[in-house]
């Protein structure tokens, strides 16, 4: 614009200071908010203005009021070059990663006008890009209307998480001061006003600039101020002097949108396109019409005029303008439909008035279809509902299959919910008419995720769809994997072996790479126990080379992730941090917020393995963050028992105390460590009488229904909480279960979340509680060696602290205090306060630590005999409690906990 900028010095002065912070690489988005007409595209010219006469790229975007754009429409506009529907990354965050790399490498300015009104993938793809603005140098300007969200304007409020983001300022716009709305009206009347004039045009307008030039032009044409009671007043007052035909045009042409191809709008009122012409110039020359970008294409000056342009028309108007506009589009650009189609199913369906719903439903599907392809969720999800709304007359089976068309596109948005319900909606009408093929399809949209309900539910309608006989093999496959999954989440494990194995048979003799894939999911979930080690170590491979070989990064993904599953139950972490690298290729390649997830919950994992225990909790956050905004019910329990690991070597957070809500617990993966996890930390922090009834209320451990992805950990935790509350039948089960696996390592199975170091580690605790003392002081030598062989820090120090325990309670004290030594200083760097604590107690053992009296020797043998209280006292001819006080002197003078390592001590030093 070549007007003078009036009254905003100050906000272009906030501007430049923030462009010169971009150009010196820091990157920010700033919104301008203000009501319409108050000034926010004129402020963002100015500052275009300066920012290319200093150099700066400057990128220029508007967002259209109607939905009629393409998918990504700020995009296309910015980067005028974007590839063709298919030519388009396979999936999200590869577009979304190409539109920032095409913004980076110089200093750029990128405005996006009236962005309340922008396409909801546009505002993912901005999203993702203000997230990932480190290290850029680039300014993100956005303007944006005061206005409240509904239905009437079509008005949308910028994403709130666009508006929590570190880097993102606000702007807000008010009316023009006093002296500055004399300026303005004064510009536009084209002559000096009186201060009493200007006083009452500021009055009137509030400062507005927009109402102020109307008034402006009103002074200049009249000699008086007249502000118009309504827009419409104010448009139709800029339509009297224009020709009639002129007006004809300008008011048909309202209904196509902000911007229009004028081939189109001479077909809505029966004219040529040349003969057009004339009207555009003269309605141009009066600012209602701005030359577009695209040739052949005009605008409306302000979207204010076009909305009271078109409120100016009759339904019926309107209704017969909508078919006209549908079918010159159809006629014009018959080998661009796909280009159109969204506008094609606003046009048709605003014309259904009148009873025909066909044409709206048919381009409503295929805008829907075309947005699904172009990875513009959202969009599809709302052009799926425009064709549901008008599909009422169509067959049931056609309507069933829309529904799942947007539950599909909910399902890759994130929204789960509506996903689902939609699901449902179409099993309804499958189980009506009988439709195998659409009940199946029902039950592998949805995946399973852990919530009872949800997986209950998708293991049935596969149940269902199988008892029909005339279901192809590739659908068989795919139901019977999904059933597989559905019934390993819900842990009803009695079939699962049989069915994915059947499910893989069958899918190796299709022969189809996406039946195969679906095939190694389901075997490779029900293979999650740890004797299944080496099959899924194979699996892995198979699935991240079916990923490599169909060029899928989100199949290849799967393959990522069990492979370090796998490295997992080996220990072998350096292999981890080397695959951690190929993981995130696949996830900057598949996109989405539940790939993001799996890459921050692998790295937490490695972080806290590893001993960056700070790292640990920064990520574990980050995974929560991401599962919250999914509504994802693994999220919770990933976190809680990530935490609790951090807790077991750096003291416990209050979170570990409450037990988990209610709508956390009925996920199944979640039931055993509900009370099992909060008992853990508990009793780590010395709350032994809050952490026995959780315990006890699981009943026998040999009774625990556990998944099996989660063996090791209940085993180990159970174990944990076992050994503090001095239970030996409980420890000689959980030691007897955990034997057979002393070659791995505790982690669980199916995406690792944390870890629990060597198996040996664990089995050396359990046998120092047993009294077991050889075997304790091997296998926690092996645990020593194998955490430092790995680089699992913590639990280096942790094995140094159990042995030097141990070493020190069965005579070995120089040994034991030299070696707690060693640990307490590696324990202290890595800020692990309990075992700290603990390893400063052993350090400070005297080397002549107090010996038994021969009473307290004899009661020590009694004990070692298995004698309770009352037999000691029988035996020894003393009192009860004369017994009892015999056995904490023996407890307090050689530091130990339990009667456990009194009868462990009185065997060894017979030995000696």
């Amino acid at each position: 614009m070549s007007t003078e900028l009036i009254g905003r010095g100050d906000e272009l002065a906030d501007l430049l200071r923030w462009l010169d912070a971009a150009i010196n690489g820091q990157p920010q988005l700033v919104v301008c908010s203000g009501e319409a007409g108050i000034g926010k595209t004129r402020l963002m010219s100015e500052l275009a203005q300066r920012a290319q006469a200093r150099g700066v790229r400057t990128l220029w975007t508007r967002a259209l009021e109607l939905p009629d754009a393409p998918p990504f429409w700020l995009w296309r506009q910015a980067l005028d070059d974007l590839p063709a529907v298919d030519a388009v990354p396979v999936e999200r965050a590869a577009l979304f990663e190409s539109f920032a790399d095409r913004l980076d490498g110089t200093a750029a300015l990128f405005v996006i006008d009236d962005i309340h009104w922008a396409d909801e993938p546009s505002l993912q793809a901005l999203l993702h890009l203000i997230r990932n603005l480190r290290g850029k140098r680039i300014l993100v300007c956005a303007t944006e209307r005061d206005a409240v969200s509904d239905a009437a304007t079509g008005w949308r409020a910028i994403k709130p998480d666009l508006l929590r983001e570190p880097v993102t300022r606000t702007l807000g716009l008010t009316g023009l001061s006093e002296r500055s709305s004399a300026l303005c009206l004064r510009a536009e009347a084209g002559r000096m006003v009186p201060d009493q004039i200007a006083f009452d045009a500021y009055t009137m307008t509030g400062g507005n600039p927009f109402y102020l030039r109307e008034l402006g032009r009103s002074l200049q044409e009249t000699g008086a101020l007249r502000l118009p009671d309504t827009l419409r007043e104010v448009v139709r007052g800029r339509l009297v002097p224009l020709a009639a035909r002129t007006q004809e045009l300008l008011r048909a042409s309202s209904i196509l949108g902000e911007e229009f191809p004028i081939a189109v709008a001479s077909r809505l009122i029966g004219r040529p396109a040349l003969d057009c012409l004339a009207s555009v110039d003269e309605a141009a020359e009066a600012g209602l019409l701005v030359v577009g970008a695209e040739p052949g294409a005009v605008r409306f000056g302000h979207a204010l005029v076009r909305t009271a342009l078109q409120e100016s028309l009759s339904l019926q108007q309107r209704v017969l303008l909508h078919a006209r506009a549908a079918q010159a589009i159809e006629e014009l650009y018959p080998d661009a439909l796909e280009h159109y189609s969204a506008a094609l199913a606003r046009h048709w369906a605003s014309a259904a008035v009148t009873g025909e719903h066909g044409p709206a439903v048919h381009w409503a599907r295929r805008a829907g279809d075309a947005a699904l392809r172009e990875l513009a969720f959202e969009e599809a999800v709302r052009l799926y509902g425009l064709a549901l709304d008008h599909a009422g007359g169509s067959a049931a089976a056609d309507r069933g299959r829309l529904l799942l068309a947007r539950a599909t596109a909910s399902l890759r948005a994130g929204a789960l919910g509506a996903a689902r319900a939609d699901c449902v909606a179409a099993l309804t009408i499958g189980r009506r008419i009988g439709d195998a093929v659409l009940i199946a399809e029902c039950a592998l949209v949805l995946e399973p995720i852990g919530d009872r309900a949800w997986d209950r539910d998708i293991r049935e309608w596969c149940t269902d769809a199988l008892e029909f006989d005339d279901l192809s093999d590739l659908l068989r496959v795919r139901l019977l994997a999904r059933a597989t999954e559905a019934s390993v989440y819900l842990g009803l494990l009695d079939h699962v072996d049989e069915t994915s194995r059947a499910a893989l048979e069958l899918a190796d003799m299709c022969g189809d790479q996406d039946v195969v894939v679906a095939a190694l999911r389901a075997r490779q979930l029900a293979c999650a126990a740890p004797e299944y080690r080496d099959e899924r170590k194979e699996l892995a491979a198979r699935m991240t080379a079916a990923g490599i070989g169909m060029r899928s990064p989100s199949i290849e993904l799967w393959g990522r992730l069990w492979t370090i599953d796998s490295q997992w139950e080996r220990g072998d972490l350096a292999a981890i941090g080397s695959e951690l690298s190929r993981l995130r290729w696949c996830v900057r390649h598949t996109g989405g917020p539940m790939a993001r997830w799996h890459l921050l919950v692998a790295e937490a994992a490695l972080a806290q393995g590893h001993g960056d225990l700070d790292d640990a909790l920064r990520l574990g956050g980050q995974a929560r963050e991401v599962a919250e905004s999914l509504n994802h019910p693994a999220g919770y329990g990933a976190h809680r028992a990530l935490v609790a690991n951090i807790g077991h070597h750096r003291g416990h957070l209050d979170l570990s105390f409450e037990l988990p809500p209610l709508s956390t617990r009925s996920e199944v993966r979640n039931e055993i460590f509900a009370r099992l996890g909060t008992a853990f930390p508990l009793v780590e922090s010395g709350r032994a009488a809050e952490a026995e009834p959780l315990y006890r209320s699981l009943g026998p451990p040999a009774e625990w229904v556990i998944p099996p992805y989660f063996l090791l950990n209940a085993l180990v935790v159970g174990g944990a909480v076992a050994l503090a509350l001095g239970l030996d039948d409980d420890i000689r089960y959980f030691a007897q279960r955990l034997g057979a696996y002393r070659d791995g390592h505790v982690v669980g199975g199916s995406g690792n979340g944390h870890y629990f170091g060597p198996v040996t580690l664990w089995l050396g605790k359990f046998a120092a509680a047993l009294g077991d003392l050889a075997t304790a002081e091997a296998d926690l030598g092996d645990a020593r060696k194998v955490c430092r062989e790995v680089g699992a820090r913590c639990f280096a120090v942790e094995a140094d602290c159990e042995l030097a325990d141990l070493l020190i309670r069965c005579g070995a004290t120089e040994d034991g205090v030299t070696m707690a030594k060693s640990a307490l200083a590696l324990a202290a760097s890595y800020g692990m306060r309990p075992w700290v604590d603990r390893l400063r107690a052993l350090a400070a053992t005297p080397l002549d630590r107090p010996a038994l009296s021969p009473r307290e020797r004899e009661v020590a043998a009694l004990i070692a005999a298995g004698k309770s209280n009352r037999e000691i006292a029988t035996a020894l001819v003393l009192s009860e409690r004369t017994a009892q006080n015999h056995v904490q002197h023996i407890l307090t003078k050689l530091g130990f906990s339990n009667r456990s390592q009194i009868a462990a001590w009185v065997s060894k030093n017979r030995e000696h």
